[in-house]
């Protein structure tokens, strides 16, 4: 069962373990805690976030999107997993397609040096653990958990499971951040594609070959590493 995690300020907050993986084992709790924008996070969340031993805060986000202030004790990276790639983006934007799953696999297949900082700056991260997020914690949040879970062989139905957690947030992240977060329209978009939102991440998480991806990028062996045993939190598994 996927850790209970609470914190002041965020409502699609929650840590990467308690995962059923492959092997029968459980992802180590304590090492990923993904997340939306922190922007609302209060003096005792951060106090919280700290005594669970977060000492790395990654943004995912674009420059113009960053906002709020992180405590002075906590490493604070920036890395923009989108990019600026307008021949990558500007179908995707047109039809939707950029917030739901089913640009996960293309950005993998057509930006890979993107997500190799993300993984280079998950390696590198001071010791503890590590808080990654975006805006709302859905899907470039949602694309960077998928790998990480996929990198410990996370059963799909538990895979599945965190990342619809999402939309059963979004009525809580509505009311704490005082906006939508589109939930239905992302669903009348995956409809458009003929899938909901449970096929549509189960299909990506099907597909995604980290063996092959790791092949064709320049990560080095100890990035490699670091994500495939969750910075040695865990003992790898035969990726796919």
């Amino acid at each position: 069962m996927q850790s209970r995690f609470t914190i002041d300020g965020l409502a699609n907050a929650r840590d990467l373990g308690g995962l059923n993986r492959a092997d029968g084992s459980r992802t180590p709790p304590g090492v990923f805690i993904r997340a939306e924008t922190l922007d609302r996070v209060t003096p005792s969340g951060w106090e919280r976030l700290s005594a669970y031993g977060v000492r790395t805060v990654i943004d995912l986000r674009r420059p113009h999107e960053r906002t709020g202030e992180i405590p002075d004790d906590v490493q604070h990276v920036n890395v923009d997993l989108d990019g600026d790639d307008q021949a990558f983006w500007a179908p995707l934007e047109a039809d939707g397609r950029w917030g739901t799953p089913l640009y996960y696999l293309p950005h993998l297949d057509e930006l890979p040096h993107r997500l190799t900082e993300v993984l280079r700056a998950i390696a590198a991260a001071d010791e503890g653990a590590v808080l990654f997020h975006c805006g709302a914690g859905w899907d470039r949040t949602g694309l960077v958990a998928a790998v990480l879970l996929r990198a410990l062989d996370v059963t799909e139905d538990a895979a599945v499971a965190d990342y619809l957690a999402s939309f059963s947030n979004a009525e809580a992240m509505a009311t704490l951040h005082q906006r939508s977060f589109e939930a239905e329209e992302r669903r009348e978009v995956l409809a458009r594609f003929g899938h909901t939102a449970e096929t549509a991440f189960r299909a990506a998480y099907q597909n995604l070959d980290l063996d092959e991806w790791f092949g064709r990028t320049d990560i080095d062996p100890a990035t490699r590493l670091a994500v495939t045993t969750w910075r040695g939190y865990a003992t790898a598994s035969a990726l796919r």
